[in-house]
């Protein structure tokens, strides 16, 4: 079942950690995403369906002229507003 709530409303709440978003973000650049990303609390989220459904990331990531450290602001903004799934 998908939470109401978004992971920042999960970080604020420190349901989940900041180093934890930070290596779902590393996850996604580095392409080890093949499964949903799990977080300590049990929510999980579907990192690349997270970055399609995001307008400006999913444009920006798939541009190949851009390296790493700017697809990485994106690529945040994106896992932040997602829902993820409890359990």
């Amino acid at each position: 079942m998908t939470d109401l709530q978004t992971i920042q409303m999960l970080r604020t709440a420190n349901v989940i950690a900041e180093d934890e978003i930070d290596a779902s973000v590393e996850a996604f650049l580095s392409g080890a995403v093949s499964e949903p990303y799990r977080f300590r609390s049990g929510h999980r989220l579907n990192l690349v369906k997270a970055v399609r459904s995001h307008p400006g990331a999913q444009e920006f990531v798939g541009r190949a002229n851009v390296g790493t450290l700017l697809k990485r602001p994106f690529v945040r903004a994106a896992i932040l507003q997602a829902r993820p799934m409890k359990g």
